[in-house]
This record gives C-alpha cells, sequence and structure tokens, in this order.
C-alpha cells in the first residue's frame, strides 16, 4: 500500500503559553502528529511515549524483580531436588502476583 504524500500545510499563531500547554499535552515526540491524530482522529503507529503508570505499581514490580533476581542467584548454585521444588513455588507465587497486577491494572484503565 503506498502512502500518500502529505502536500498541504496550516500556518497557527499561538501564544509561548499555548505552544507550551500543546507539548505538554502530546502523547508523541512530534507536535504535528499529535495534532493529526487528535484532531483526525487517525492513529499513526509511531511510537508515542509509554502510559504513566502509578508510583505504587512501579514499586511493586521492582520488589517482585528483586525477589526473582534472588531466586535466580540460588538456582546458579548447586541445588538440591527439594530446593529446586521451592524455587519453581517461588516462581509460581511470582507469576500469580504478576497476573493479579496485570488484571487490577487492566480492570482501572478499561473503566
Amino acid at each position: 500500500m503506498k502512502k500518500e504524500k502529505r502536500t498541504k500545510s496550516i500556518k497557527v499563531w499561538l501564544t509561548p503559553e499555548e505552544h507550551e500547554k500543546l507539548n505538554d499535552l502530546k502523547t508523541g515526540s512530534q507536535l504535528a502528529t499529535w495534532m493529526r491524530e487528535t484532531c483526525l482522529g487517525k492513529k499513526t503507529k509511531r511510537n508515542t511515549k509509554p502510559p504513566t503508570v502509578d508510583p505504587v505499581l512501579l514499586r511493586h514490580i521492582a520488589a517482585i524483580g528483586n525477589n526473582v533476581n534472588q531466586i535466580a542467584k540460588q538456582c546458579n548454585q548447586n541445588l538440591s531436588p527439594a530446593n529446586a521444588l521451592d524455587v519453581q513455588m517461588q516462581l509460581l507465587a511470582v507469576e500469580r502476583t504478576l497476573q493479579q497486577l496485570r488484571n487490577d491494572y487492566d480492570s482501572e484503565n478499561s473503566q
């Protein structure tokens, strides 16, 4: 599919405050792209800023990451079968916690 070339432009005069506000509102790196998407209701496939994440969620994820690192350290040592089973159980607990965090996050953002 051939991309249609843009041949028209619009010049808009803004105050410095208006320009700053638009730059604060944009979701991508380019103001023109964001304005086109917003005004025309079209979403391009360009990279956009990731969504803002709740700091509490980030702390939980960081704690889980720390636990996974500790588990990995233990796994790199010689483990007995009983210890290996314990590691597997801990990893399953981490997986369940991450899934619950994902479900909570998805349900909050879908409302």
